[in-house]
C-alpha cells in the first residue's frame, strides 16, 4: 500500500493542520503529494528502539527521510510504497545525500556543559592520579574502550594492534590498552598513529547535534565540580582535532567572553567520525547500507520484503485525508471499512516479519470524517497492533508547529467547536519482552540536566 509522508511530523504548509481538509502539498524530501518527515524522530526511534546494525522495515514508506536517517545511523532499511516515481525520486534523494559525504556544516557547542571543570590531562597527572582510566572500561572484556574508525585500523595493524569490531583489543593476558604502560602513559602520544577516538573522547554530539561533554567523563577522577579549567580548555587537544586550531580559538574566547551556545563549523569529516565512533561503541557496522525501497502494494508485503526485521517503523495514510494517487490499490482511496481492514492485513504481516524481542513504532494522529467526527485512527492502529500479537509499550506526544492554526480554526470555532489540533501520538510495540527488547538496542547516552538545558530547536 502507497503511502506518502503524512505524519506526525508535518511539512510547515501543513503543520497544526485540523485534520478535516485535503492536503496536495509537496516537500523537497518527498515529492509532490508528500509532507515531510521529521529527521530528529528518526534518529530518536532509530537510537532508542533499534539495535545497532539492525533492519528497519517501513510499509509505509512514502519519501526518503525514513531511509536516509537509517542508512546514516547505520541501519538497514527497507521501505515498500506503491508508486514508482516515489521510489525513483527516493533513490535520486539518497543518490545526492551519499555524494554529499557528511554535510555537518556547523554544529552548536553547548557553553554549560564546556564549562565544566576538570583537570588537565598532563603526564603528572595521569601517572600519578588517573592512571588514564578515561580509556579503561569496567564493563567491556579486556577493559578496552579505544574506538579506531575503520580509516585507522591499517596504521593500527602496522603497530602492532589488535582491532576488533571497531575497537582496540588488549594484548594476551592483559588488561586494558596495549600500547599503555603500567602508568596509563600512552606510547601513541603526539604520533600521527594516535586514534582519533582517543583524542576526541571527552567530546561527543547529542541527539540534537549539540558538542557536550559525555556524561561518563562526570564520573572520572579528573572531573572537579567547583575546581579546575573549563572542559574546553583542560580537553583543549580534543577541541582543536575536531575543529582545527583556528575555529577551536574562536570557541575559546566566545567561552572565555562569558559567551553562550554557539555555532561552530568542524574540520570536514570530523563530525562524521565522531558520530561513526560512538556507532562502533555501541556494536554497529559504520559500513553504510543504503536504504531500499520496493515499489509494490504492502498488501503483500510478506512477498516483497521477506526477511526477519529488527524494528517496524512507519507513518501510515490518514485515511483518505491526503489522497496520494488514483491507484484504486492506494488505501487513500479506499473508504473507511476498507481502509480498516487492509491496514490491519498490513500491519498484522509486518509484525510478523518483525523478530522476537523487537519493538514497532508507528507514528500516528486523528483525523475527521466529512461530519466532523474523528474517525479513532489512534485506538484502530492499537487494536490492529495488539491483535498481531504486539502490545502498546509506550506512547509520546509530538508537538508540532502551531503555524496560522489559531487563525484557521478562530474562524469556525463558533459554529463548529472544532478545536485545532498540533500534535502526533508516536506509539510504541513491543512483540514480545520488552525487557530483552531493551537489551538487543544496548545502551544509550542519557544527558543530565545542566547537559540539555542550552540544547535549543
Amino acid at each position: 500500500m502507497e503511502r506518502g509522508n503524512h505524519s506526525g511530523c508535518l511539512h510547515p504548509a501543513s503543520s497544526g493542520h485540523d485534520f478535516g481538509e485535503e492536503y496536495t502539498g509537496g516537500d523537497a524530501w518527498g515529492g509532490e503529494g508528500t509532507s515531510i518527515f521529521d529527521p530528529v524522530l528518526c534518529e530518536l526511534v532509530y537510537t532508542w528502539f533499534c539495535p545497532p546494525g539492525g533492519l528497519v522495515l517501513d510499509p509505509f514508506a512514502g519519501g526518503s527521510v525514513r531511509g536516509i536517517v537509517a542508512a546514516k545511523l547505520g541501519r538497514g532499511y527497507v521501505g515498500v510504497d506503491l508508486r514508482p516515481e516515489q521510489v525513483a525520486a527516493n533513490e535520486h534523494q539518497w543518490a545526492e545525500v551519499a555524494r554529499a559525504g557528511d554535510g555537518v556544516a556547523s554544529v552548536k557547542v553547548s557553553a554549560a556543559s564546556a564549562r565544566l571543570r576538570f583537570h588537565g590531562c598532563d603526564p603528572d597527572y595521569i601517572r600519578t592520579t588517573c592512571h588514564a582510566s578515561c580509556c579503561r572500561s569496567s564493563q567491556r572484556q579486556g577493559g578496552c574502550l579505544v574506538t579506531v574508525h575503520p580509516s585507522e585500523q591499517a596504521a593500527i595493524e602496522q603497530l602492532g594492534g589488535v582491532v576488533e569490531g571497531g575497537l582496540l583489543q588488549p594484548r594476551d593476558g592483559e588488561h586494558g590498552c596495549p600500547f599503555q604502560d603500567a602508568d596509563g602513559l600512552c606510547s601513541l602520544h603526539d604520533t600521527e598513529a594516535k586514534p582519533f577516538g582517543c583524542i576526541a573522547s571527552p567530546f561527543t554530539l547529542n541527539t540534537n547535534g549539540t558538542l557536550i561533554v559525555r556524561n561518563r567523563y562526570k564520573s572520572l577522577k579528573c572531573y572537579q565540580k567547583n575546581q579546575g579549567m573549563p572542559a574546553y580548555r583542560a580537553f583543549r587537544a580534543s577541541i582543536d582535532l575536531i575543529f582545527g586550531e583556528n575555529e577551536a580559538q574562536r570557541i575559546i574566547d566566545h567561552l572565555e567572553a562569558g559567551g553562550g551556545d554557539m555555532m561552530a563549523t568542524p574540520l570536514p569529516g570530523a563530525a562524521s567520525v565522531l558520530l561513526e565512533n560512538d556507532r562502533i561503541k555501541h556494536g554497529a557496522n559504520v559500513t553504510v547500507t543504503a536504504p531500499r525501497w520496493v515499489v509494490g502494494d504492502s498488501a503483500n508485503i510478506s512477498a516483497l520484503a521477506p526477511g526477519e526485521y529488527d524494528l517496524v517503523f512507519s507513518c501510515p495514510p490518514y485515511g483518505d485525508l491526503e489522497k496520494y494517487s488514483e491507484d484504486p490499490a492506494d488505501l487513500s482511496n479506499l473508504d473507511w471499512a476498507e481502509f480498516l481492514v487492509a491496514y490491519r492485513n498490513i500491519v498484522a504481516q509486518a509484525v510478523g516479519l518483525l523478530k522476537p524481542d523487537r519493538f514497532a513504532v508507528f507514528v500516528v494522529g486523528e483525523f475527521r470524517d466529512k461530519q466532523g467526527n474523528y474517525r479513532g485512527l489512534v485506538p484502530e492502529t492499537v487494536r490492529a497492533f495488539e491483535d498481531a500479537g504486539a502490545h502498546l509499550y509506550n506512547e509520546a506526544i509530538l508537538v508540532t508547529a502551531v503555524g496560522s492554526l489559531p487563525i484557521r480554526v478562530g474562524k469556525a470555532f463558533c459554529s463548529s467547536r472544532k478545536l485545532g489540533k498540533t500534535h502526533q501520538n508516536v506509539l510504541v510495540f513491543v512483540k514480545g519482552s520488552g525487557k530483552k527488547a531493551a537489551q538487543a538496542c544496548g545502551e544509550v547516552e542519557v544527558y543530565e540536566q545542566d547537559q540539555t538545558q542550552d540544547v535549543g530547536a
